[in-house]
């Protein structure tokens, strides 16, 4: 598959390439990753998926009810279930691979065997190619094993030597919790990015234990309706005996890839699905984030705001997709396609009269889109307040850009809702940079 074309300018990038994918799962030990795997299924379509690597040889007792008792075999019964839904998937998007595709991917990663080591290596290898591999651990422990990814990079390393080792590292991409030893902080050369989108702990609460407290009901979601009923046989494996309601602790992994409009993977502090990220206190020049970053909204300022902003839009996503599951592409709704007109990144002075034009965005079930314009101060380097935005609910508006005494970038993000049901959403931002007036 051939990458799409990257723009750059100004030394920032608005990509727009799918991204190839692996995710490892502790399937088998807290229900939770049974729940975030149903949704992961659910956006195979966005991504490239690489792999599915199960590490957990044994389900654990008790906690676990799945009647498969192999990590295996609960990936697998899950594929299979998806498998199930696949001829209608397909109608809504038909880039959703099929059944057969995601089986072959999905492996055992057991201390035991090599499949998992062996498929990551291959993907990571594939000269034909260019893309980074983007890796999800969901979790390891004593119960699991080593992550494969740990054990891929001590076989390259000790195959290949320091440049073999170099040049394979630096293929890889995290967006994961950290389960890969000294090589996470130790080994030359770090990996180019990691987004830990498990932690740092904030008043007591690591952030994916916070995943279910702000989504479970964001826009009227309700589990039971939307998942476990009459939403086909993948909705029917989300199990409800987590210690948080809908915990999916390892959902923000792939949540923070999802191609929206509104993230960047190359950019964590800009915001996505996932909320926003912040370096690392001790990163150093290294590219390693986690969710410390927080957002003024709705009169409070905390990091919960970074993904409470966008919680409903992402549940109704959700919404739709189990629909899709057993609906025709005639009786479901899907996202808009939104466009603006005059490029995603502007240069201009201070003073100067800025365009914001959304009026080729549109909603392929031919329905009308509700438009607002946002100015999202944390993601750009602009901390003054923003004159007036003329137009903010309509698909154009405009502003003046403030004066600057040094150069400043501000973030401003057109969020487009149609009149479906679930209404779903999409965004396109637009980063424009201001320079002093000479």
């Amino acid at each position: 598959m051939v990458a799409a074309v990257v723009l750059l300018l100004m030394g920032v990038a608005l990509r727009a390439e799918r991204v190839r994918i692996i995710v490892e799962t502790d399937a088998g030990g807290d229900p939770d990753d049974e729940q975030s795997m149903v949704r992961f299924l659910l956006y195979s379509n966005d991504f490239d998926v690489e792999g599915i690597i199960a590490n957990r040889p044994r389900a654990r007792e008790g906690e676990n009810k799945n009647a498969e008792r192999t990590g295996l075999g609960i990936a697998k019964k899950m594929v299979g279930a998806y498998g199930q839904c696949w001829a209608n998937l397909s109608l809504n998007d038909r880039r959703y691979p099929t059944e057969e595709f995601l089986q072959k991917r999905t492996v055992a990663g057991y201390d035991d065997v090599e499949d998992g080591v062996k498929l990551l290596i291959e993907a990571v290898d594939r000269g034909d190619d260019p893309r980074p591999v983007w890796f999800c651990n969901w979790g390891t422990d004593n119960e699991s094993g080593l992550s494969c990814l740990r054990r891929a990079l001590d076989r390259v390393r000790k195959e290949r030597g320091e440049a073999g080792y170099v040049k394979f590292k630096n293929k890889i991409r995290l967006s994961s919790a950290d389960k890969f030893g000294e090589h996470t902080n130790e080994i030359a050369p770090p990996f180019a990015i990691w987004v830990d989108t498990f932690r740092p702990e904030v008043e007591k609460k690591r952030w994916y234990h916070r995943f279910s407290a702000i989504t479970a009901t964001a826009g009227g979601f309700d589990v039971k309706r939307d998942v476990l009923s009459g939403r086909g046989p993948l909705g029917e494996l989300y199990p409800l005996n987590t210690t948080h309601p809908q915990k999916e602790g390892d959902t923000m992994t792939f949540l923070f890839l999802v191609p929206n409009g509104l993230n960047d993977e190359q950019r964590p502090e800009w915001g996505s699905w996932a909320g926003r990220y912040g370096l690392m206190p001790d990163a150093g020049e290294k590219k390693y984030y986690w969710a410390n970053a927080e957002d003024q909204w709705e009169a409070t300022k905390h990091r919960e705001n970074t993904l409470k902003r966008w919680a409903a839009d992402l549940q109704n996503d959700f919404r739709a997709r189990l629909d899709w599951c057993v609906k025709d592409y005639a009786h479901a709704n899907h996202p808009p396609v939104v466009r603006v007109v005059g490029g995603n990144e502007r240069v201009v002075n201070s003073g100067e009269i800025v365009g914001l034009d959304g009026s080729e965005s549109r909603d392929p079930d031919g329905g009308r889109l509700k438009f607002r314009w946002i100015f999202y101060p944390e993601a750009g380097s602009y901390r003054g307040d923003l004159p007036q935005l003329k137009g903010a609910d309509e698909a154009a508006a405009s502003f003046i850009a403030p004066n600057v005494e040094e150069p400043a970038t501000l973030h401003l993000i057109l969020i487009a809702t149609d009149a479906g049901q679930p209404p779903l959403t999409r965004y396109q931002r637009v980063i424009v940079r201001v320079m002093p007036q000479k």
